[in-house]
């Protein structure tokens, strides 16, 4: 199974998200994106790929020890930027205003999987959420983006261990585990 651990978002933040890509025309702003679908965006913590099912009960036993010793935490959403750079943009995101709470979960998260020997994708974590993949080159205004704002707050509560099916009309997510802080 192909598998992430993930902060989900609250249903009002989704729809902020995507009444913020209707109403400021991001879709012709930024031709060429695949928007993400609302109800698919998360913060991931980490990804796992392809994952057997005897692991799978692991990354639960290490969700259900570190927890409790995580406190619900906010999150502030602001601005927008872009994987790799402005000049090849592939991923169009919103930041994540710095939450030593949030680092200090995915460290954990990090350990305990090294712990276990489970393997995940190590690239170092640049706290954001995808809301775009760019497929095709696309020429971006700097002012333009810098004239757009996003801000929204939440309170997390759980992380969540999310199974991704992949299809020709994008990727679905099932929960397979979730658990609450503190």
């Amino acid at each position: 199974m192909r598998c992430f651990i993930s902060i989900e978002l609250e249903s009002s933040i989704k729809n902020n998200i995507n009444d913020f890509i209707l109403q400021n025309n991001l879709s012709k702003i930024f031709s060429g994106v695949r928007w993400i679908k609302p109800d698919n965006l998360h913060i991931t913590l980490a990804f796992l790929g392809d994952i057997s099912a005897d692991r799978i009960s692991d990354v639960k036993k290490i969700l259900t020890k570190i927890a409790p010793n995580h406190m619900p935490f906010s999150i502030d959403l602001s601005d927008l930027g872009f994987f790799p750079n402005l000049k090849n943009p592939r991923v169009l995101w919103i930041g994540i205003k710095e939450q030593p709470n949030l680092l200090k979960l995915k460290d954990d998260i990090d350990k305990r999987l090294d712990a276990f020997n489970i393997s995940y994708d190590k690239k170092p974590f640049s706290p954001h959420l995808t809301i775009g993949r760019i497929r095709e080159p696309l020429k971006i205004e700097p002012k333009a983006v810098a004239e757009m704002e996003f801000k929204a707050s939440f309170l997390v509560t759980e992380i969540y261990l999310m199974k991704s099916d992949l299809s020709p009309t994008g990727a679905s997510y099932t929960n397979l585990y979730n658990v609450k802080l503190g």
